[in-house]
């Protein structure tokens, strides 16, 4: 030690090493003006070791050149203590940023400093390690700066290089790269955790760094056949872990993708790569519901090009998180016409969204086919996601311009002259920020022609397409805004969709989305550690109305419905302002007040509930509860059974018990056939949901839910008349829901259902 610190004392007795090296920490320092670095894990370390990266180098070569001005008496031990003292001085401020983060953290914060630690060693210290070989390897192999600098840049580009070659010419998404650690992929995937990849990655800059130490001693004298056969050993293990990175899950290539999921399946416009264990049905209706998003984004960008697009589509998220990266998140490749996504049902609710990102390459600008300038290297995230969006038009319970005009009244509108800035985009939570530039877009779409819209994703140089600026666009579009018709209960609706902020305003995001899945393994198995977690959980976002009523139903579980009534209670006042809140723990009150058998506060609440128009879910919820509270019988245990916590099989058993004993009554037959489209089960649905479309008494709510659930239905029975007749009295009820029948009737005459399933 004496030996390395007599070389550190060396180097910083020049002036200019000590200015840079104030500099340097000043540099490493200044990640805890960010928040979200504040806290030692993935981001503060991710900062520090770039830093490093970029910076670090010319250390190593300061001590490399004070090295090769030594007597080479013992060429490798004099390299040793130079890599030493060079990872030494790039080690101390990082150490020093991560010291100061974490007593800001225990003393300003209530995060754990602790929770995400581990990828602070894991990222930095192989990252100094590796940086400071390097460095000292140039310093003792040339004499010239100029030939340094040369040497460092050529090093930080062959490393990028190495990283960017399978996420731009394969299909992973996760960047690994020996000087700066690695990406996850997307960070819309918050609960982060180490994954075993990193281990066997990071041994690998180790050996990068034994490969630089080795090629140093070489270059400063050593000859030995020790030093040579250390040097061609440790390239060869380095080379061996390469090799083996699809397996150890640090690299991805499609021939070894296209292996580990095992299934391969064409159609006319989609190649399918799936898991082997999809069934042949399974395959059908994937490829069904695939082709038939292809051929309506190809309506919206003029007609598909050439080739097919290529779907790589996964079990599980974990399975996609161990393949490729971005466990929850789907993403697109454009210029390689594919997509990746995880089996989210049918139909695949983002499949459309990302099949534009591919179908759209052509329109953008080269060589990634997206909105970028620079000559197609500085992306337009805003309008490249915002364009996905127009095209996808999603529609659920509200239109795309519905939610949006919702926001804005709810005064949660992102500002759409930011978001569609060049890198303005993650200025706004996520769901705002998509929903936001996809509704801009799809007006200017709507008002001033589809082919003018088609130009702007080029380059999304607005002034260049429609002749005015961004400003006098979003102006207009905002008057459009406010003439858009809503029901009261769309406003409450979009304050549940879109009231979370982004994972950079949520306090301790990252160390809440691990505890909460924790949680979800824990509920079923250890309920009493389940609650020690949300209760954390509850701690560090105290505001966050969920981590109580997870923890009031975890209780309940339990049989401690004293306890829950005690949290849920003053939940229900604290969030009285926010309707959408409020109404889910009004709901769980419900729960308790009708196993105490006190219907007459279960039935305040629900009327309540009736009042305040939350949203069509709610409002469905409550009048079948009423209806609960107002029926004798098995009618009276069918449905108050439905919301217990009896398995399904049982809750089915009872409405059918209930249906025959009253056939016409309308809610035991929607709930009924609820459960049976649930289980494809859809013939038998249509008929228990005719008894429900029939009787004029029935709340509009559940008007509605019942003709959507017959759509769906009447779709997978293979029933193309049925869809059509059921659309048209859709389209009566409002242009959000006629937009989403329509959707049915194009799919049964473009991609119909594969055979039915059997009951």
């Amino acid at each position: 030690m004496p030996e390395v610190l007599f070389r550190v004392r060396a180097v910083m007795a020049n002036r200019l090493w000590r200015a840079a090296w104030l500099a340097y920490t000043l540099l490493q320092l200044s990640l805890l003006w960010f928040p979200v670095a504040r806290i030692p894990g993935y981001e503060l370390a991710t900062g520090l070791s770039l830093i490093t990266a970029v910076f670090g180098g010319a250390f190593g070569v300061a001590f490399g050149r004070q090295e090769s001005m030594r007597n080479a008496a013992a060429p490798l031990g004099q390299v040793v203590l130079a890599t030493l003292g060079a990872a030494l001085t790039l080690v101390t401020p990082p150490a020093l940023t991560v010291a100061l983060a974490t007593l800001a953290t225990l003393l300003g914060s209530p995060c754990s400093p602790f929770f995400a630690i581990a990828f602070v060693p894991l990222l930095v210290l192989p990252s100094v390690v590796v940086v400071a070989a390097l460095g000292v390897w140039l310093g003792v192999r040339f004499r010239r700066w100029w030939r340094f600098t040369l040497g460092w840049l050529v090093i930080v580009l062959l490393s990028a290089a190495h990283t960017a070659w399978p996420i731009v010419f394969g299909p992973q998404v996760s960047a690994w790269n020996h000087l700066a650690g690695f990406l996850p992929g997307p960070l819309y995937d918050e609960a982060l955790k180490v994954p075993g990849a990193l281990l066997w990655f990071r041994l690998g800059s180790l050996l990068v760094a034994l490969v630089a130490v080795l090629a140093a001693a070489r270059a400063f004298g050593d000859r030995s056949k020790a030093t040579r056969v250390g040097l061609g050993g440790a390239l060869a293990l380095l080379l061996g872990l390469e090799l083996a990175g699809p397996t150890l899950g640090f690299r991805m290539s499609d021939e070894a993708l296209a292996a580990r999921l095992g299934g391969r399946t064409e159609s006319d416009h989609v190649i399918l790569l799936h898991p082997r264990g999809l069934t042949p049905a399974e395959v059908r209706r994937v490829l069904g519901d695939l082709e038939f998003r292809v051929g309506q984004i190809a309506d919206f960008v003029g007609g598909a090009p050439e080739g097919k697009v290529t779907v790589w589509w996964y079990r599980s998220a974990e399975q996609k998180q161990r393949l490729v990266g971005a466990a929850q998140t789907q993403f697109a490749k454009p210029w390689r016409r594919e997509v990746h996504l995880n089996d989210l049902g049918f139909p695949h609710p983002v499949a459309k969204h990302e099949l534009a990102h591919a179908l759209l390459a052509p329109l953008g600008a080269r060589p990634f086919g997206v909105t970028a300038r620079l000559q197609g290297l500085s992306p337009h995230v805003g309008v490249i996601e915002g364009m996905a969006v127009a095209a996808d038009d999603p529609v659920d319970e509200l239109s795309l311009h519905e939610w949006t005009a919702a926001m804005k009244r709810q005064a949660m509108l992102p500002d759409v002259r930011t978001l569609l800035e060049p890198q303005g985009f993650y200025s706004a939570p996520a769901s705002r920020a998509y929903t936001t530039a996809g509704s801009f877009l799809r007006w200017l779409g709507e008002t001033k022609g589809s082919a003018k819209l088609r130009a702007l994703y080029r380059d999304g140089d607005f002034e260049r397409v429609y002749g005015a600026g961004l400003s006098a666009l979003a102006t207009e579009w905002e008057a459009f805004l406010d003439d858009v018709p809503l029901e009261p209960a769309a406003v409450n609706q979009a304050f549940a969709r879109f009231r979370r902020g982004s994972l950079f305003d949520r306090p301790c995001a990252r160390e809440v989305a691990r505890l909460s899945s924790e949680v979800a393994q824990l509920a079923s198995d250890d309920a009493p550690a389940a609650l020690e977690v949300l209760a954390r959980c509850e701690a560090l976002q105290p505001e966050e109305p969920s981590h109580v009523l997870s923890r009031a139903a975890t209780l309940r579980r339990l049989g401690r419905d004293a306890e829950a009534q005690a949290l849920l209670e003053p939940l229900a006042e604290r969030v009285k302002a926010a309707p959408s809140s409020w109404a889910d723990a009004a709901m769980a009150l419900v729960d308790l007040a009708v196993v105490q058998g006190d219907e007459v506060t279960a039935r305040a609440l629900l009327e309540e509930l009736l009042a305040l128009d939350v949203s069509p879910s709610v409002d469905r919820t409550a009048r079948v509860r009423l209806r609960a509270l107002d029926s004798t019988g098995p009618v009276k245990v069918a449905l108050t059974r439905y919301f217990s916590s009896a398995p399904e099989v049982a809750q089915v058993h009872f409405l059918e018990v209930a249906r025959a004993a009253a056939p016409a009554e309308p809610f035991v037959a929607y709930l009924l056939g609820r459960r049976l489209h649930q289980r494809e089960a859809y013939a038998p649905a249509l008929e228990a949901l005719e008894v429900t479309r029939a009787d004029a008494s029935v709340p509009e709510s559940i008007r509605r839910e019942t003709l959507r659930l017959m759509i769906e239905a009447a779709y997978g029975a293979g029933d193309c008349a049925k869809v059509k007749a059921l659309a048209a009295d859709a389209k009566t009820v409002s242009g959000a829901f006629g937009a989403r029948a329509h959707d049915w009737v194009e799919r049964c005459l473009k991609a119909p259902a594969p055979t039915p399933a059997a009951p």
